[in-house]
């Protein structure tokens, strides 16, 4: 297997196969005390970081949202590599799709809540998550689909796997040092400068697991879909 030809589309796929043929299969590693440890949250998150990020960063980050046909330039931009598949970003993730409407939707899995500053954000590495906010991310009012756009989700996945704002969660979700990880939550501020509050977005293991699995599944027939097209578009011009 040599050198990706469309990154966006073509390493989510290889990263979904090492998922699939390793994620059971991976040794123990020790914490500081000497203890066996798991490390399949670990992997997990790793594997996820360029499966989700690179669609983003380089085809969304490039979409056209105007009334020309021009895609916009970029030294990352796949796009021209295939179109079909940028439409498809394009039409999925948007500002006035809600996240249930998605084709990579996972139907009750994640829970959302949004924290305003006040007079400060909490230091949620060294504290973990605040006890209120667990909560709240455990209760139904808080299933996402029904209240956040594809784009608000995305801008949350992707800033939080590209700055390092995960929290690994038990089965309760809370933060133990001691505890098996079963949960995630993705952390992110609302904007860039001058943040006013914090999105967080929460998650079971099994059902990122299925996520990723989706994810890279609409990205794979969003991309086929082009080609199919142009093999047709061959032939008839043959015929």
């Amino acid at each position: 297997m040599g050198n990706p030809q469309h990154f966006s589309l073509e390493l989510p796929q290889r990263c979904q196969q090492l998922l699939r043929d390793l994620y059971f299969d991976l040794p123990d590693a020790e914490n500081c005390a000497g203890v066996p440890l798991k490390l399949n949250a670990t992997f997990l998150l790793a594997i996820s970081t360029p499966m989700v990020n690179l669609p983003l960063e380089r085809i969304n980050k490039y979409r056209n949202d105007g009334g020309a046909n021009a895609v916009p330039a970029g030294h990352m931009n796949d796009i021209p590599l295939n179109q079909g598949l940028g439409d498809a970003v394009k039409l999925a993730i948007d500002a006035d799709v809600k996240l249930d409407a998605a084709p990579f939707f996972i139907a009750g899995a994640w829970r959302y809540q949004e924290l305003p500053k006040a007079t400060g954000f909490p230091n949620l590495a060294q504290d973990g998550l605040p006890e209120d906010l667990v909560g709240k991310l455990s209760e139904e009012a808080s299933e996402a689909g029904a209240l956040i756009s594809t784009k608000l989700f995305c801008e949350i996945l992707r800033n939080a796997l590209a700055h390092g704002g995960i929290l690994f969660l038990n089965e309760q979700g809370r933060s133990s040092v001691d505890d098996p990880v079963r949960k995630f939550v993705f952390v992110s501020t609302n904007r860039m400068r001058n943040p006013t509050s914090l999105h967080f977005l929460r998650i079971g293991m099994r059902d990122y697991r299925a996520f990723l699995d989706k994810w890279v599944e609409w990205l794979t027939s969003s991309g086929l879909q082009q080609e199919l097209e142009e093999v047709i578009g061959e032939r008839v011009a043959v015929v």
